[in-house]
């Protein structure tokens, strides 16, 4: 992990990133945030709000007039990013080639291939609600992509409704990718899921499949599966738990179960 020297100017006003949930202090902690999350704020992030930031927080005029004005020249906003960076200290000029290079390559995705790799990252850092948004919007657009692309999205929104402890929507959309690709490694994934949620048979869905499992299909899924049980029972967090339960100090332990309490809070409304 690297510093970032800042100028000696902080706004008190910062200028928000909704697909971030961050707060941006100064020019510095901007070109930094655009030039490592291209993917994320290639949309909406150049905006009137922006270029008012610049101007009236930043007290960087002239960048912000050169942003107005490539605007109303019709520039791409992928573009102002690069003009943004650019404008930057922060970078020599091969990072800043290395920056065009990205948003170039960004800007010959189709808008699905884009909506993938954004929902595909808020994924990898634990944003599942963002990332639920994300794959459901590109199933809900018009686009001629192959079975197995759709079939990727319909995976991982699956895995991230696993996450989400949403069984039944998790399992509706590994069934819909198992219909597309017939791929039967989805098979374990769906095995999985069924013994961590449906342990007691209560649901009766995952039925429907069970005629797919091959039977050293099914001796394999169920030696993976007591393979990552007995990992998780290892892993340092039940080893945490277990020792604040044996603790004999009655309000240690109390305030010791409250803060993880407190904390398991924390990185659920994180996900969202």
């Amino acid at each position: 992990m690297g510093l970032i020297l800042c100028e000696n100017l902080r706004t008190k006003n910062p200028f928000h990133i909704e697909v971030l949930s961050l707060d941006i202090y100064s020019f510095e902690e901007l070109c930094y945030i655009i030039y490592e999350n291209p993917i994320l704020v290639t949309e909406g992030i150049v905006s009137d709000e922006l270029v008012d930031f610049i101007e009236n927080e930043l007290g960087l005029s002239a960048l912000a007039e050169g942003i107005r004005r490539k605007r109303s020249n019709g520039v791409d906003d992928t573009d102002i990013l690069v003009y943004i960076i650019d404008s930057c200290d922060l970078y020599n000029n091969a990072e800043s080639i290395l920056f065009r290079n990205a948003v170039a390559k960004i800007k010959k995705m189709s808008v699905w291939e884009v909506g993938k790799q954004r929902a595909d990252y808020m994924f990898y850092i634990g944003r599942y609600g963002v990332a639920k948004k994300y794959y459901l919007e590109i199933l809900d657009m018009e686009k001629k992509a192959d079975n197995n692309f759709v079939g990727s999205i319909y995976h991982n929104l699956g895995v991230t409704y696993a996450n989400l402890f949403l069984y039944e929507e998790a399992y509706d959309a590994f069934k819909k990718f198992y219909e597309l690709t017939s791929d039967e490694v989805i098979l374990m994934e769906i095995y999985f899921l069924k013994r961590i949620f449906d342990s007691e048979g209560k649901k009766k869905k995952s039925a429907e499949i069970n005629d797919a499992f091959k039977e050293d299909l099914m001796v394999e899924a169920k030696k993976a599966f007591d393979i990552a049980v007995s990992g998780i029972k290892d892993g340092d967090r039940l080893k945490y738990i277990d020792h604040i339960f044996n603790m004999e100090d009655k309000e240690e332990k109390k305030k010791m179960i409250s803060e993880y309490i407190k904390k398991l809070k924390s990185d659920y409304r994180n996900m969202k």
